[in-house]
């Protein structure tokens, strides 16, 4: 009877993890063609994009021949030479011809590949100073490519720093019209420690005592806010800004792309500051949490309350285009995938009893279901134009 009784809670924590690893397993696989660009690859972590990629994988999606999506080759952009250290190995820049075969283009990155990225050969850490770039930057072609694929009715995702440095004007201004929104060129970023130099780079440091003519003495976590090389505005945490400063809401609780993200998420990390044009809407807002002291000096810099996070639009007779106005692929993941349904709803519990800032309670509490909404729905619109004969199942979908 002993062994018995013993035995109710093993089969209790048995069918926990057995139901959902079945319930997984049988899950269909989803064809759909994704196109990611990714400029920012000095080394083999491929943080910008492997975020993204363990969702692909987790939600089995596949390419239309039914191979999963793998991290280290299914992209454009920078590919990492041999051994750390070693300049990329090669570079692919996104052409017509591709994205026109994909069904959803996500720019994750084009900041690129510096020669001060690969000095740190083995320790793998990218530069904080500015050096000379080896390649980065969206071009001219790729902007057009990416517009006619849009017309064309595939879904285009965009995020920071596609508008940014080293993107040409003429690049960032055909994106801007697609995207319907426009970048202001101010860009911030939250620190843990504005007195670290391993995180805050010289740079920074050097703008605001340009600007200000004092020194940079600043200690605690704070946000940084800059334009250009002109204006460093600085807002710490217990005096210009709240505990938890900048948060990620909702414009619309029932908007179904954003079914199960999560209100009031606190966002940590880079983001730059946009306006949408008219046609454009936003899904999600940042909205600053701030002291008197901190909203009187966004005031006097003309810097809003609250702007857009992540916008959304589709002009006649094209696909639907995505802007994150933050570098939202950018996260601490591992790339090995968990088999078990459920496992992001876990995870979004489990963060939501974290209060501090952190880039891994962004990503299960707000980002992960977003982009599993944008994918899922660019999947199911893919099986429709199969199921109505307008497509071959090994192909993208087309015009």
């Amino acid at each position: 009877m002993r062994s018995l009784r013993w035995s109710w809670p093993i089969w209790a924590v048995a069918m926990l993890v057995a139901v959902p690893w079945i319930v997984y397993v049988l899950r269909a696989e989803q064809p759909l063609k994704v196109v990611v660009l990714d400029k920012t690859v000095p080394y083999e972590t491929r943080k910008e994009h492997r975020s993204l990629f363990w969702l692909l994988g987790h939600l089995k999606v596949v390419q239309p021949d039914g191979a999963p999506y793998d991290p280290s080759k299914d992209y454009v952009g920078a590919f990492p030479g041999a051994e750390p250290g070693d300049p990329p190995a090669r570079t692919v820049d996104l052409t017509t011809e591709v994205a026109m075969q994909a069904d959803l283009i996500y720019l994750a990155d084009t900041y690129g590949v510096y020669t001060g990225d690969l000095a740190s050969k083995a320790s793998m850490k990218e530069a904080l100073e500015r050096s000379r770039r080896i390649y980065g930057g969206l071009t001219v072609q790729e902007a057009n490519a990416v517009v006619a694929a849009a017309e064309s009715g595939k879904t285009v995702v965009a995020e920071f720093n596609t508008l940014g440095s080293p993107t040409s004007p003429e690049a960032r201004e055909t994106l801007e019209s697609l995207l319907g929104i426009r970048w202001t060129r101010w860009i911030g970023r939250f620190f843990p420690r504005l007195e670290d130099e391993s995180e805050v780079p010289e740079w920074m440091r050097k703008n605001y005592e340009r600007e200000w003519r004092q020194n940079w003495d600043f200690t605690g976590p704070g946000y940084v806010l800059l334009q250009d090389d002109v204006h460093c505005e600085v807002l710490r945490v217990g005096q210009e800004a709240e505990q938890l400063g900048l948060r990620i809401e909702k414009e619309n609780k029932a908007e179904p792309l954003l079914r199960g993200a999560r209100e009031a998420t606190v966002y940590p990390y880079w983001f730059d500051i946009v306006v949408t044009q008219p046609g454009t809407q936003t899904l999600a807002r940042f909205e600053w949490n701030l002291t008197p002291a901190g909203y009187e000096r966004l005031r006097a810099r003309g810097l809003p309350t609250s702007f857009p996070a992540v916008t959304y639009r589709q002009a006649a007779n094209q696909g639907k285009t995505f802007y994150f106005a933050g570098d939202f692929a950018d996260n601490p993941m591992r790339s090995r995938a968990v088999p078990l349904a459920g496992y992001m709803t876990f995870r979004r519990w489990m963060e939501s009893g974290f209060l501090a800032t952190s880039r891994q309670a962004f990503y299960w509490r707000f980002y992960a279901p977003m982009v599993a909404n944008i994918l899922n729905s660019a999947a199911d619109e893919r099986a429709t134009a199969v199921a109505l004969g307008r497509l071959n199942a090994h192909e993208p979908v087309g015009p």
